[in-house]
């Protein structure tokens, strides 16, 4: 049962320099990480550091980075405080200044998935996890010090311990997820094999850092001077350089929350469930001292000229294979990519960091609260997780279906072509391009498992008019990224749609 390490940088940018400073380094080296546990470790702290020189006697590990990401056109920029030790800085040598006039710059990586996680093989003993995730969630960033980061541990249990009852089901019914283009795999050299597309240099953690990092701290020495290099490889190809240029969708970040193994919920308490986790999300912003009433994208009041994205509120149906029941597997926010980078900060915060982050829904009509566990967007193939993946709703593609129905946001007048244009009308209005075409059903669904909702589970308010709902597939032009999500229920997780392959027939 692997260790991992995850981390999720608050922001799109690694910001971290090769030792020349001529680019971002790319991949985050393992050794970083090390390093960050050491800095916040008490060094007189003997179990400390019984954890710690586990770790770096472990095999190096293998580095798991998102595949679309790009250097910055320009290295970010700062001035800094002049440094003065041995005397008292006089006018010529102020805090805020740097020698020449010239401000400090660091070359950066843009990420489309701000997500790194290194996997070591072996599952250290309960007290040394124990320790390591202490010390994960105190680093506070990776790379420059202004990469904020949210750091945890994870040892992944087998697929025996994780499968809940209904999980034979769902295992066999939800199969391999086409979505490992997205993200590279470094492992650490052993062969030649032909399957081995790339190499490159990683700094590493082995036995005695810990005691090297300590005894150059003394002596006055950077702690980049006691690494030593890796071979790694990658594992797999690199998507093509020829494949069409993908659409941004409205969300830039989807943070997903599994139910406990065998827990689901009717799919027909989807806005009761998302209505929830608003509420939630709200509680924990303003526990935490953020005055919510200004972030317009969480309680989603605005003027009508107001253009800004909401946040969306989303429940996870297993969909999508004849096995699938429809039920609700888990719960996600969706981040939309104009949020303000505060807001933003503050979101990622609460959910992942604040006081453990989310773990638990109230849902009414549930009784007692509802256990949740954060599902990275690199997560690995596992089955129990795979509906709640980030991944298994944003990956790019040119055609998407709805998992649960989407509420016109445009009332036809008839069950004709009007209906396909109030579609239409509706992905204008969710941020997407126009669709090429556009398929409605009268009842069913196109995807396996997706529900139809019956009418009192299409109103968040007993007084609300009318609804009308439909399952729909779209088909764009170029491939778009997830989540999508249509109609008027979009920001309550209605109109949840999954990236489908085109020619599947109605289920």
């Amino acid at each position: 049962m692997p260790f991992r390490i995850d981390v999720h940088l608050l922001d799109p940018a690694y910001q971290a320099s090769t030792l020349d400073r001529a680019r971002a380094e790319w991949p985050p080296h393992p050794y970083r990480v090390f390093c960050g546990l050491v800095s916040v470790a008490d060094p007189h702290d003997p179990v400390q550091d019984a954890a710690l020189r586990w770790l770096e006697q472990q095999p190096a590990p293998t580095v798991r980075i998102p595949v679309h990401t790009t250097e910055a056109a320009a290295p970010r920029g700062a001035w800094v405080p002049t440094n003065a030790v041995e005397k008292k800085p006089s006018h010529g040598a102020l805090p805020g200044r740097t020698a020449g006039g010239k401000p400090k710059v660091w070359p950066e990586r843009v990420l489309a998935e701000p997500t790194v996680v290194f996997e070591w093989p072996a599952e250290p003993p309960a007290g040394v996890h124990a320790v390591l995730e202490m010390l994960a969630k105190s680093v506070p960033y990776i790379g420059r010090a202004t990469g904020h980061a949210f750091v945890h541990t994870t040892v992944l249990p087998s697929d025996e311990d994780l499968l809940g009852a209904d999980a034979p089901e769902q295992g066999a019914a939800e199969g391999s997820a086409p979505d490992e283009d997205l993200w590279q795999v470094w492992e650490p050299a052993r062969n030649s094999g032909p399957h081995r597309t790339g190499t490159q240099s990683l700094r590493t953690p082995y036995p005695g850092l810990l005691e090297r990092l300590r005894w150059a701290h003394e002596q006055g020495q950077s702690a980049y001077q006691q690494a030593r290099p890796h071979h790694y490889v990658l594992r797999g190809a690199v998507k093509n350089d020829e494949e069409p240029q993908m659409m941004q969708g409205p969300f830039s970040n989807l943070l997903s929350f599994a139910f406990p193994p065998g827990f689901s919920l009717d799919p027909a308490l989807t806005l009761k469930v998302t209505g929830a986790l608003r509420s939630t999300v709200s509680a924990l912003l303003d526990a935490a001292g953020h005055n919510v009433n200004t972030m317009v994208a969480v309680h989603g009041h605005k003027h009508p000229e107001d253009d800004r994205r909401l946040c969306a509120f989303v429940a996870y149906p297993f969909v999508g294979h004849r096995h699938a029941d429809g039920r609700l597997r888990g719960v996600g926010v969706a981040l939309p990519s104009d949020l303000d980078p505060a807001h933003r900060r503050a979101l990622l915060a609460i959910l992942l960091r604040a006081g453990g982050g989310l773990r638990e829904l109230n849902i009414p009509a549930v009784s007692g609260p509802v256990p949740l566990t954060y599902i990275s967007a690199a997560a690995t193939q596992t089955k129990s997780i795979r509906t709640v993946r980030p991944q298994h709703w944003t990956r790019p593609a040119r055609e998407w279906t709805t998992a649960l129905p989407m509420v016109l946001d445009f009332l036809p007048k008839r069950n004709g072509r009007e209906i396909e244009e109030s579609v239409t009308a509706s992905c204008r209005v969710a941020g997407l391009p126009a669709p090429v075409t556009v398929d409605v059903l009268r009842t069913g669904a196109y995807t396996a498992g997706a529900p139809t909702l019956p009418a009192r589970a299409l109103r968040r308010k007993a007084n609300e008019r009318p609804l009308l709902s439909r399952h729909v597939r779209l088909r764009f032009a170029q491939p778009v990224t997830g989540p999508v999500l249509l109609g008027s229920k979009k920001n309550y997780g209605l109109g949840l749609c999954l990236p489908t392959h085109p020619g599947e027939t109605p289920a």
